[in-house]
């Protein structure tokens, strides 16, 4: 399954979804420049409401809300995407393996369903609490509890070209498993890794976050969205915008992953796409028999 550039281009939520993350990217980039230190604080001009000095507010201690959320974005992105690129070698390896050598799977696969048993949060959590605080151990986490479901989609895809006539020619010639995994079935995997990497990303920003919020993981003196929101508590009666701006930005920030992420699955799938079109016929069938009705 190869990816329709074009058909990308023509979805419009798929294209919102880049255009949310590409300017959230841009400004994590560009904030030591458009923000200020995200660890100064100024108790005289703590809980700040909105105004021309301070253009999203002021916390409990007095940072610039602004800085805060620039900030915030480089943390939840930097570590986002370190993670879901380990996750991604790491399970794109395991995926093709398993799915290919029988013995191999049998013994791994029953370690990634174990995994897959525990809810995510819980996981990771188990392993920054044994690990310790630190961007390192929060980074170890996250990726352990991306690379099962990564490994599962590729393995599947692993198994079904290892199906296919071609493979089995190649075998019957005897070509080298080597050659066959790097010739057939990896390029097959890629389309499917794509699509699950964007979703992990996804759901990464939302672990960050809820990490965060939970005051695990992530040093105090790290800006992080979920801290901001944990802050925000005993102080959302008086200063809403604490709670407020953080929570959209990560609302927005997951949204356009999903957008993207759903745009890259339709491009890349034909059934996806023929399952979606089919969806929507019905659902138009449906509202002009309801016309025709009235």
């Amino acid at each position: 399954m190869k990816p329709t550039l074009k058909t990308l281009l023509r979805d419009p939520s798929a294209m919102t979804g880049a255009a949310i993350i590409l300017l959230v990217a841009c400004l994590a980039l560009l904030a030591p420049v458009l923000g200020g230190d995200p660890n100064f604080v100024d108790p005289i001009n703590r809980l700040k409401a909105p105004q021309a000095a301070f253009p999203l507010g002021t916390d409990d201690q007095g940072r610039d809300m602004w800085t805060m959320l620039l900030f915030g974005a480089q943390t939840a992105l930097g570590i986002s995407a370190l993670c879901t690129v380990l996750a991604v070698v790491i399970g794109y390896l395991i995926g093709i393996i398993c799915g290919y050598f029988p013995k191999i799977d049998a013994v791994v696969m029953r370690i990634i369903d174990g995994m897959m048993s525990f809810p995510n949060i819980i996981l990771v959590m188990s392993l920054v609490g044994v690990l310790g605080r630190g961007v390192g151990p929060v980074v170890f986490g996250l990726t352990v509890v991306l690379i099962p479901p990564i490994a599962r989609v590729v393995r599947s895809a692993s198994l079904s070209v290892k199906s296919t006539a071609m493979v089995e020619s190649a075998r019957a010639m005897g070509a080298k498993d080597s050659w066959i995994l790097s010739k057939y079935v990896a390029p097959e995997a890629v389309s499917v890794l794509i699509v699950q990497a964007t979703m992990g990303f996804a759901a990464t920003v939302l672990s960050i976050a809820a990490l965060s919020f939970l005051g695990i993981g992530i040093p105090p003196e790290v800006p992080s969205w979920g801290a901001s929101l944990s802050a925000a508590q005993k102080y959302i009666a008086v200063a809403w915008w604490i709670g407020v701006f953080p929570g959209a930005a990560i609302l927005i920030t997951v949204l356009g992953l999903i957008l993207l992420g759903d745009g890259l699955r339709d491009s890349m799938d034909p059934r996806a796409r023929r399952i979606a079109g089919l969806a929507k016929l019905k659902t138009l069938a449906k509202v002009t028999s309801k016309e025709g009705q009235h």
